[in-house]
């Protein structure tokens, strides 16, 4: 084969992130008595999205988001009575919580187990990722488990690539490829390590920018498997 490392992200490649923060984010909205409908959630979305943009380009940090997004959506609502820490922590655990999987994540990674040193690379907060792999079958699975919150650095930077290789033992980056779902993130940060790339897009989006692009986890398969 040609690849003996993978380097693998988490939300919305192995699990399913969405599905995980519509239940969190609904159950800390109605714990304080805040609204739940679509137009709340898709403000939090904007905001959300937009903080985990702003890490990416080195803008904030991980510790300021947690809490930010919370703050600019009270702020949105017009709520001065709550506390934007409280809601951050209390969201922190409800997500931490669910652990679900996106379909063939699991047979994926069954298939690639013992044939490649898989390490887990996630821009993710500790205390959630490690909460939600903690109830998560596949998590015996990884050889290592590198967390953005925990290197002190978040991808693109390539930081979190070359400590992945080093607790895999990968000596040679022509061996390694990374897998994720974000063309902002695991992407780039695979370029500036100088490690091939698969994007995995099941929404059909493309870029010219990684080694492979793949839809479902099976065609992900034939390119790691591949004699």
């Amino acid at each position: 084969m040609r690849y003996q490392y993978l380097l693998i992200d988490n939300d919305n490649t192995i699990m399913d992130f969405n599905a995980a923060e519509a239940k969190a984010l609904i159950d800390v909205l109605k714990n304080y008595g805040l609204p739940t409908d679509e137009g709340t959630v898709h403000t939090y979305h904007e905001i959300n999205d937009a903080q985990w943009k702003a890490l990416e380009r080195g803008e904030t940090t991980q510790a300021k988001l947690k809490v930010e997004r919370f703050r600019l959506l009270l702020e949105v609502m017009g709520k001065t009575d709550i506390s934007a820490e409280n809601m951050a922590a209390e969201y922190a655990l409800g997500l931490g919580s669910h652990a679900d999987l996106l379909p063939g994540a699991e047979k994926f990674m069954h298939a690639v187990y013992g044939k490649m040193k898989i390490a887990l690379v996630s821009n993710g907060v500790s205390a959630i990722q490690r909460g939600r792999l903690a109830k998560c079958p596949l998590t015996p699975l990884f050889d290592a488990i590198v967390i953005s919150e925990e290197v002190g650095a978040a991808k693109p930077d390539p930081k979190l690539l070359y400590v992945a290789m080093d607790m895999l033992g990968c000596t040679d980056k022509a061996q390694a490829v990374m897998m994720g779902d974000s063309a902002t993130a695991d992407i780039p940060a695979a370029v500036n390590a100088g490690v091939d790339s698969i994007f995995f897009s099941p929404n059909g989006k493309t870029s010219e920018v990684p080694t492979y692009t793949v839809r479902t986890h099976a065609e992900a398969l034939t390119i790691l498997l591949e004699e």
